[in-house]
Formats: structure tokens, C-alpha cells, sequence
């Protein structure tokens, strides 16, 4: 890490300022520009995969984030008290070179995103190209210099990590080697142990064990370390991003709030957390009792369909096992107990309801009645209305 290529670099850095700097802004106002950040149904942006199912496209998001927030059941109807102030974030540009000579030599760049507060944001995540692409934003290149303090603190943190990471990929490139260094060697110590045979047995050499144990020793453990993985590390770059960091509050159609934040470029997903069960989710539900939540934390009413939150007054039916809003269903009239209308049975007798448990039918007319109004004859074992039960009697 202490090369002179680096030392180069650093020294043009802090002398000519920066490598590179952007500055990030919406394109359009703040507002429209968060409400773009939520979506009513399944989304898909510039480099997602998109499956095709029958003649119709479904957008598959692949980022570790989501590009958008989805609602169901509602839609923001305003964008307010936002609150924004200016951040700046530090990505570090290092290419790491692997080379042994049983595999080719490996590169690749490894990138390292740090705020001003020397916290680690993002490893590998942060793509430039995606920010420029991004039709939304507006992209300016600016000049300015980094105080050397500044650039020694954020160095420690990228240095420490840079060298964590590069452990774990060196030990990653070294496990695919080792059956083929194992082989390498053995084969190696097949050749010293045949030379000493060849010694032993030839009558021209006065063979001395000892010397040829000390030199056995030394070329195998030469030849041991000539496969040793070299590893480079070179910083090749520093971006700096000043972008807006936006904490804002959206108003629901269902008269709900929903309070988050988001990073310009950084961080373009928009984080909520359940006011539930206070989770974080990228899909949620507008609520007919006025909350904003998360799947887990729904009950649907089974007569309407409707959406409540698990903080509704609602009935669970004890058939369906979902919930029936006050106001709906109907209680039998001969258990008392409150079941939903996709199970109600009318009696034909007295137009009372009855639940799945307690109706039958008359064996004559076969006309649905409540139980209570059908009357049982031990001859033939069979079930009549009052009407046929009169006539039989």
C-alpha cells in the first residue's frame, strides 16, 4: 500500500485537489422527484432484468435495493416538510492484481464509498454510470481540493478495509489452487527423493545424507514459496459526490403518513418501517383504517376485501379463519356466534340466519332450514320442515 505509484498519487491529490468531484441534482422539483421513487405496481429501471411471461413483461429488480417503493391500495396525494441539507461522499478506486504462476493473473477494481463522518457506506455498490444514466439527475463536474486531514482520515478507514477484503479474495483465489499446488509439490519431492536414490545406487558419488537432507529441505521449501499468490494494490481513483440528503413526509390517499429519507444518487430507495411491528419494507398497503403497513401486518375483511391493519377492530370468522368488519357479516340465529355472508344460509321457514353448522334440508321439499326448525322422525330416519312435519304427524 506504501508504493511509490501511491505516494504519487496522493501527493498529486493533495496538491491539485481531487482526481474527480461531481455535484447531484434533480432534475426536476424535489418533490416530483421523490414521488418518482414510488411505484402502484411492479417497476423496472435501467439495469434490472425483465422476464417474459406470455406476451407481457415483468420488471425483476437484481440491486441489493429496490429501485422503487411499492403501494398498494392508495397513492400519495403530497410531498411535504421536507428537510434537506448537502452531503458529500467519498468512493475510493482500487485495482487489486492476483498472480500465481498456475493461474493467469487476475484483476479487478474494488470500490470503497465513505461519508464525511469516515463511516463506510458501500463496498462495490455505488455505480458512477448508473448515476449519470440516470435521466432524473443532473450531473455537473466541479474543481475543489481535499484538506489533508480530511483525505489521512478517510485513508485509514479505505486502507483497513481494503485490507479485509483482500484477505478474504486471496483466500478465496488460493482454495481453488490447492489440489493443483499439492500435486506440484509432490511431484517435486518424487524428483529429490529419485535423485537420492540415483546417488545411492551410482558408485561415483560418495553420497552424504546429511547435506542432501539440508539441501532437500531448502529447494522444497523454495519451490513451496514460488507458489505463493503476489497480490497488488493500487489506488487508481477518488470520486468525490456532493449530493442532497432528503428527509420528507407523503400523504396517503387513505389519510396516512409515511415519513422516510433518501441520498441523491447514493441512496435512491426509499426505506419505511412498519408503524406496527416497526420492520422496514419495500412493499406496503394503504389501509382502511388509515395506517401505512407492511404484508405481515394486514388483515383482509373476507365479505369486502377491503385492507385493515392489524390494529382494526375486526371478527375473525371461525370457519374462513379471516377477519369480517363490524358492520358486516351475520349472526346465527342459532349459535349466536358471527360468521361471514359468504356463509350464511337462509331458512325457508322464517327467513332466519344460519350458519354452515346448523342448517339442513327437508327431506320432502329439500328446501334449506335452520335446524331448530326441522323436526327429526325415528321412522325412516328422516329430517322435515314444519310444514311436512305436520302432515306426517
Amino acid at each position: 500500500m506504501g508504493s511509490p505509484t501511491f505516494q504519487e498519487i496522493l501527493r498529486e491529490c493533495l496538491e491539485n485537489g481531487i482526481l474527480s468531484q461531481i455535484i447531484v441534482n434533480p432534475k426536476p422539483d424535489i418533490e416530483t422527484y421523490l414521488k418518482n421513487r414510488f411505484a402502484y405496481s411492479s417497476s423496472s429501471c435501467a439495469g434490472c432484468e425483465e422476464v417474459i411471461l406470455g406476451n407481457k413483461g415483468i420488471g425483476i429488480c437484481v440491486k441489493p435495493q429496490p429501485c422503487y417503493h411499492i403501494i398498494n391500495n392508495g397513492n400519495i396525494t403530497e410531498i411535504k416538510n421536507l428537510n434537506k441539507k448537502s452531503v458529500r461522499f467519498f468512493q475510493f478506486y482500487f485495482l487489486i492484481s492476483f498472480h500465481n504462476k498456475l493461474k493467469p493473473k487476475s484483476e479487478e477494481v474494488i470500490t470503497i464509498l465513505i461519508d464525511e463522518k469516515s463511516n463506510i457506506v458501500k463496498i462495490g455498490e455505488l455505480n458512477e454510470d448508473q448515476i449519470v444514466k440516470n435521466n432524473e439527475l443532473e450531473i455537473d463536474d466541479v474543481k475543489g481540493k481535499i484538506k489533508p486531514k480530511v483525505f489521512d482520515d478517510l485513508w485509514k478507514v479505505a486502507d483497513l478495509k481494503i485490507e479485509e477484503i483482500i484477505k478474504a479474495k486471496l483466500l478465496l483465489f488460493d482454495l481453488q489452487l490447492i489440489k493443483e499446488k499439492k500435486a506440484k509439490l509432490k511431484n517435486f519431492d518424487k524428483r529429490l527423493r529419485r535423485e537420492r536414490r540415483e546417488q545411492l545406487i551410482s558408485k561415483k558419488i560418495d553420497f552424504n545424507f546429511q547435506r542432501w537432507q539440508t539441501n532437500y529441505e531448502s529447494l522444497l521449501r523454495r519451490e513451496e514459496e514460488s507458489y505463493i499468490t503476489n497480490v497488488k494494490v493500487k489506488l487508481v481513483n477518488l470520486l468525490i459526490v456532493n449530493t442532497i440528503e432528503v428527509k420528507f413526509e407523503a400523504n396517503l390517499s387513505n389519510n396516512s403518513r409515511v415519513h422516510s429519507s433518501l441520498t441523491l444518487g447514493v441512496n435512491e430507495s426509499v426505506e419505511i418501517n412498519c408503524p406496527i411491528c416497526k420492520n422496514t419494507f419495500s412493499e406496503g398497503y394503504a389501509t382502511e383504517d388509515a395506517l401505512y403497513v407492511c404484508e405481515k401486518c394486514i388483515k383482509q375483511s373476507v365479505d369486502t376485501g377491503k385492507i385493515y391493519s392489524k390494529k382494526a377492530t375486526l371478527t375473525l370468522d371461525p370457519v374462513l379463519k379471516e377477519y369480517i368488519e363490524p358492520e358486516a357479516g351475520f349472526v346465527c340465529s342459532v349459535c349466536g356466534k358471527k360468521y361471514s355472508k359468504l356463509l350464511e344460509y337462509k331458512c325457508s321457514y322464517d327467513n332466519t340466519s344460519v350458519c354452515i353448522h346448523h342448517y339442513g334440508f327437508c327431506d320432502i321439499c329439500g328446501e334449506t332450514f335452520s335446524k331448530l326448525n326441522l323436526s327429526y322422525t325415528d321412522e325412516f330416519k328422516s329430517q322435515l320442515c314444519p310444514k311436512h312435519a305436520t302432515k306426517n304427524s
